[in-house]
């Protein structure tokens, strides 16, 4: 699907040019905008640099109508400080500012600025913003409301599931996952109607191999030295842990030994940092936090590592290889699934040895490039995302008799 291009985001973020269309100027804070066109509302915990929120941010760009986001945490102010992608969004980023723990007057803030956009769908994604957005949106008779759920070990705990299978009788959302894996889960769990799968879709206009030189010196790294990758956020699921300790232990076992560059902010920062001066490769670990260049720096990795501990399914790993560089990963969720079986590899979670032998192994190899593309390619296009999300808002309302 292409967009029109928007110069002035075009210039703050170059990766992105061609891939903005200008946000309608209709849509404010203070009042509802005019129906000529379906207005969407998109509702997730905290819009920061993250799998879901650039999900959100590609469907706001790249699906028709009007669309607001609404993240229930943070401030508009704040949110774009830590993301300034976000200001290209305008009037239409709203923030609600939610302090931890439970806040049922929420709900009612919600539905107030629901019942003034009086928009035509409401998507919410995970189960925090299915509790808050999905009763504002079905107390303020939101014609479509749709629940996404981006994995589903969280519904491991009984409290949570209880919680969330009496909003869902409440709500009656339409169900989307991301995976197969997590799809059977959430129906395992939750009776309903049956859930649609449809798994992130990658612009592959904007993730393109790049020249490896090039990105290397962005990131002022040496040309030569082989470098292990990963993105995300910095937090204990991920067991960006796991990875400082496996590159570690490359360290000391390979003639041409491997740095580490870790892309991503998060609480686990100072863990990590901590680690990797334990293990004595605090100077070859490069944490580099956000970057907005993703695009143009992940060309810089030999492989990308993700470690973590659960997942659903990660656009990082298909990012990665939409870009030409193969992947090894933990076999969790539905990364069977979003790693080329041709060029990558699935490792047991928080192994480190493990993870340690399926980098070697990668490294010693001579990767074709192509190969992990043509796989994202042949799965994973934003534009197959893009429409089988319009056909789920466009299916006919189910009446309750």
């Amino acid at each position: 699907m292409h967009c029109a291009s928007n110069p002035a985001a075009a210039g703050r973020w170059p990766q992105f040019a061609g891939h903005f269309r200008p946000m309608p100027s209709t849509v404010l804070l203070s009042g509802a905008p005019p129906k000529a066109e379906p207005l969407t509302v998109h509702i997730v915990e905290r819009m920061a640099p993250g799998g879901i929120e650039t999900l959100v941010l590609d469907m706001v760009q790249g699906m028709p109508g009007q669309h607001v986001v609404f993240s229930l945490s943070g401030t508009r102010a704040g949110l774009v400080a830590g993301w300034p992608r976000l200001a290209a969004l305008g009037a239409n980023l709203e923030g609600f500012d939610r302090e931890p723990g439970v806040h049922p007057l929420l709900v009612g803030r919600l539905k107030s600025r629901l019942d003034t956009l009086r928009p035509d769908t409401v998507i919410v994604h995970h189960d925090g913003p299915m509790v808050y957005g999905g009763l504002a949106a079905r107390f303020a008779g939101v014609r479509t409301i749709v629940h996404v759920e981006h994995d589903a070990w969280h519904y491991d705990t009984p409290r949570r599931r209880a919680l969330i299978g009496l909003i869902f009788k409440v709500v009656r959302p339409r169900r989307v996952a991301v995976s197969d894996e997590v799809a059977a889960r959430v129906a395992t769990y939750f009776a309903g109607p049956p859930v649609t799968v449809i798994p992130p879709g990658i612009n592959l206009a904007v993730y393109r191999p790049g020249d490896r030189t090039f990105a290397r010196i962005r990131l002022g790294l040496d040309g030569n030295v082989p470098i292990i990758g990963t993105s995300g956020r910095l937090v204990s699921v991920k067991s960006q842990v796991t990875l400082v300790e496996a590159v570690a232990l490359l360290r000391k076992s390979m003639p041409r030994p491997p740095e580490l560059v870790i892309v991503g902010n998060g609480p686990e920062r100072g863990v990590l940092e901590a680690s990797a001066r334990g293990l004595g490769i605090e100077h070859a670990t490069h944490l580099i936090g956000h970057r907005d260049d993703l695009p143009e720096i992940l060309p810089a990795f030999d492989v990308y590592a993700l470690p973590s501990l659960h997942e659903g399914l990660p656009r990082g790993v298909l990012e990665a290889q939409a870009v030409g560089v193969p992947v090894v990963a933990s076999n969790v969720g539905a990364l069977a699934d979003a790693v080329c079986p041709i060029s990558g590899r699935l490792v047991p979670p928080g192994d480190a040895h493990a993870l340690a032998g399926a980098l070697a192994g990668m490294l010693a190899a001579e990767p074709d490039p192509a190969t992990p593309r043509a796989f994202v390619k042949s799965r994973y296009g934003l534009s197959r995302t893009l429409a089988a999300f319009n056909a789920v808002i466009g299916q006919p309302e189910r009446v309750a008799c």
